[in-house]
């Protein structure tokens, strides 16, 4: 995958040629892949199974896993790029469910300094377990003891669970639950699936509402989608066990004790007497009673990916819209983000499993071209769209690669190739402006902290005078293009090197260069230049251009 590569080179050009980034990138990489998996490491992440991930309002990246038999928590303040060293969230082993539709949980309290962690955990039965929940009063220093959710007492199954936080700050959980099949068979009746239920917390966790029951007869392998509805409240779908033996799915809202009625979602028609592993996804619309859902079927009426506009209060669904009929497809998550709609999903492609996005500008009525934001010929988990104080990422565990945490942009980033006639055009379109020429390479790790300085000037001054040119071959733009997302430097102009003949190339920016990294040039209005060599200082661009 062209995301680790970009942190593998960092290491290994890290270790010969700038010591003072070697703590910095090691924690980004794929730790199993360059060392012994340790829990001093900052990789740990990458060594663990189905992680989760969330922002804090200031910015912090929060990410939960699993690593032998214990529920971690880690952090970054770069979106990713470097991990802490991660916490051990539960004091005992236990036996975690770790496969694409469950995995640890995570939410964040700010307005309690709380942070919410749930899990499923297997027990002694076939198919059976019980949801798990613990919280941080104190932003991840300290776990209070872990509870069971679930109140039944009954060894059956518990599983599948999900979290919301509402903006009243009300916290529900709701999983799928086995206990009325056992109770039917007490009365020695049929039952069919699962149950839905759920619980509540107005008081940040410390205390949970019995148990409530949503419906029966749920598929009962698949995850529940959850959403806000209204201020306090709950909307949630679920593949349901509609006649006999039709997997389709159904939508209801909870607020407090009180449940709506279920309704249907969708119809499908899959009449399957099986396990699809294919949970929905599902997000707010354009007000309190519509959702935007995606979903996976295979049908009579429907096959493959699915988009679908769901309304709860009239019960209607429009905008039914096939997104992808490969069968290598798979897995959905939609988010919406400053009034654009994004969905990813993961499809393989017989060789490598492509990260696909797509977005809708008119919520839902039409969506963009496919792009593939990474890809992998290992084996990989569900991705999941996380939204952040700034951007739109997506959380993605590859067997290959580690964690990768790929973040999403609709800027359409503009990378020419740089001739040796490059720079005289560009005088020529600057003609009596001043202007900054910086010069990097991806095997550069002192250009990522000048790189990353842009990133923040170009925040404070977005029509800075900044000219970016890569060094390297423009054949590897899709390297170069990850590292510009990353320092969000993905607006602007910037050039590659045309071919690998860089000598000429050199000469024709200045005939001095002996080739160093990071060089950089200012050009006055005259376009006289005066040239550096190492790390360029925020202060130094500040004066050359006046800002």
């Amino acid at each position: 995958m062209r995301i680790f590569y970009k942190t593998l080179v960092l290491v290994k050009a890290g270790l010969l040629a700038f010591t003072g980034s070697l703590a910095v990138t090691v924690a980004t990489v794929n730790a199993a892949a360059l060392e012994p998996c340790d829990v001093s490491n900052p990789g740990l992440v990458h060594c663990g199974s189905a992680p989760s991930a969330t922002f804090s309002e200031d910015g912090t990246l929060w990410v939960v896993f699993e690593y032998q038999q214990h529920v971690w928590l880690t952090q970054s303040s770069d979106s990713g790029r470097q991990f802490a060293v991660a916490k051990r969230v539960t004091d005992e082993p236990e036996n975690i469910e770790i496969n694409g539709e469950n995995r640890p949980k995570i939410i964040i309290d700010e307005d309690s300094d709380s942070l919410f962690v749930s899990w499923t955990q297997k027990t002694e039965g076939m198919h059976t377990g019980d949801i798990r929940f613990t919280y941080s009063p104190d932003m991840g220093s300290t776990f209070e003891s872990v509870r069971t959710v679930n109140d039944d007492g009954l060894l059956t199954s518990h599983r599948f669970e999900s979290m919301l936080l509402t903006d009243e700050g009300r916290l529900y959980i709701t999983w799928l639950d086995k206990r009325e099949l056992e109770y039917a068979k007490e009365r020695g009746e049929e039952y069919r699936g699962s149950g839905v239920f759920y619980t509540f917390s107005d008081d940040h966790g410390r205390n949970f509402a019995p148990n409530q029951q949503i419906a029966d007869h749920s598929c009962e392998c698949c995850r529940i989608a959850v959403a806000p509805h209204g201020d306090n409240g709950m909307a949630l779908m679920w593949r349901h066990v509609f006649d006999v033996n039709t997997r389709d799915h159904a939508i209801a809202t909870v607020n407090g004790a009180e449940v709506t009625p279920v309704v249907r979602a969708t119809v499908d028609d899959w009449q399957i007497d099986a396990c699809p592993h294919h949970g929905p996804s599902m997000v707010p619309a354009d007000s309190a009673e519509n959702y935007h859902m995606s979903w996976f079927s295979a049908g009579d009426t429907h096959r493959g990916l699915y988009y679908g506009r769901h309304n709860v209060a009239s019960g209607e669904t429009t905008l039914v819209r096939q997104m992808d009929a490969r069968p290598g497809a798979g897995h959905p998550s939609l988010a919406a983000a400053d009034d654009v709609l994004h969905m990813v999903w993961k499809r393989f492609n017989g060789v490598a499993t492509d990260l696909i996005h797509v977005s809708s500008t008119d919520g839902g009525q039409s969506w963009s071209e496919e792009s593939v934001l990474a890809s992998t010929e290992g084996g990989s988990d569900h991705p999941l769209l996380v939204q952040g104080p700034e951007a739109l990422h997506v959380s993605w565990m590859t067997h290959e690669d580690g964690y990768q945490f790929v973040r999403v942009s609709d800027a359409k980033p503009d990378i020419r190739a740089f001739t040796t006639t490059t720079l005289e055009d560009i005088k020529a379109q600057r003609d009596g402006e001043p202007f900054v020429l910086a010069l990097w390479s991806v095997t550069c790790p002192p250009c990522m902290v000048e790189l990353e300085m842009f990133g923040e000037l170009l925040k404070e001054y977005p029509d800075l005078p900044l000219v970016l040119v890569s060094t390297d071959d423009i054949a590897g733009l899709e390297d170069a293009l990850d590292f510009l997302y990353d320092y969000e430097l993905e607006g602007i102009t910037s050039w590659m090197f045309a071919d690998s003949f860089t000598e000429r190339l050199r000469f024709s920016i200045d005939p001095n260069w002996f080739g160093e990294l990071p060089r950089s040039y200012y050009y006055d209005p005259a376009h006289q230049a005066e040239a550096h060599s190492g790390i360029l200082k925020e202060e130094q661009v500040r004066d050359w251009l006046g800002l």
